[in-house]
């Protein structure tokens, strides 16, 4: 029950960092936006509208939000962990003796390319299909009877996923060579080469499928010949991410879901 409360503890502490951080991107959207009217205002400029075509030298390619199809590539990092629930298998059983507790795992990269369609004024539709790295990790405790210690150690659990982020982006109105956004969509993912870990009875491994919800906070940048957007962004699982071995890992936990933050660069 000891280790039971730990893990919800690090599930709240996990939730809070992320609300946390999604709050801090939020202000630092806001804050921006206002700094940049105040300084339109002061230098009595008028933002630039994507609809209106001003002989502007210092605005650069200026019809690039015209167009009626964006391509791009994305290089990204991921910062990713477990949620774990526990099942009543291993609330109730007194001889279950092993527990697992995610860990916060860096080492995750992303490249992809980009597919925008812009819709209206502010708005665009975006697909952009990924390839992922990730590396997720857990600290396995099992207790030793003779001596009622935990002994602990860690299980890494590598996995190449192919995502299909499906997106809506909401834009303010180009401000000279910037404008902020806000983007949000589902994330349908395919793991490759999940077989050996399915065949395996005493594996902890993931499902071949996840489902995930996502938003973030960009900014683009149009430079003279590309537009570069750097981009935070929150993903949350929903698909039930255990793995159906049949294994003791499998009959302990009731659901595990992924949850990540991201840094990506977009190259448009």
């Amino acid at each position: 029950m000891k280790i039971r409360q730990k893990n919800s503890l690090y599930s709240s502490f996990n939730t809070a960092s992320l609300a946390s951080l999604f709050f801090i991107a939020f202000f630092i959207f806001f804050f921006t936006n206002v700094s940049f009217v105040l300084a339109q205002d002061t230098n009595k400029k008028k933002p630039v509208n994507q609809d209106k075509k001003l002989k502007d030298k210092s605005l650069n390619i200026p019809n690039y939000d015209s167009k009626p199809l964006h391509y791009g590539f994305i290089l990204g990092m991921h910062y990713a962990t477990f949620k774990i629930n526990y099942s009543d298998y291993f609330a109730q059983n007194e001889d279950t003796t092993i527990a697992l507790l995610p860990q916060r795992s860096f080492s995750n990269f992303a490249v992809g390319m980009v597919i925008d369609l812009p819709i209206g004024e502010q708005w665009n539709f975006r697909f952009t299909p990924t390839v992922g790295l990730y590396e997720y990790s857990v600290i396995h405790k099992q207790l030793e009877r003779s001596t009622g210690a935990y002994i602990d150690t860690k299980i890494p659990v590598e996995s190449v996923f192919f995502d299909f982020p499906i997106l809506m982006k909401y834009k303010s109105l180009r401000r000279n060579n910037n404008r902020m956004y806000m983007v949000a969509g589902l994330v349908p993912s395919i793991k490759v080469g999940g077989k050996k870990q399915r065949n395996n009875k005493e594996a902890f491994g993931m499902e071949d499928y996840n489902l995930e919800v996502t938003y973030g906070l960009g900014w683009d940048h149009y430079f003279s010949f590309f537009k570069f957007a750097p981009e935070i962004r929150f993903t949350h699982g929903i698909a039930n991410m255990n793995l159906r071995n049949q294994s003791v890992y499998f009959r302990n936990i009731e659901k595990m879901t992924t949850h990540k933050v991201s840094l990506l660069f977009h190259f448009e």
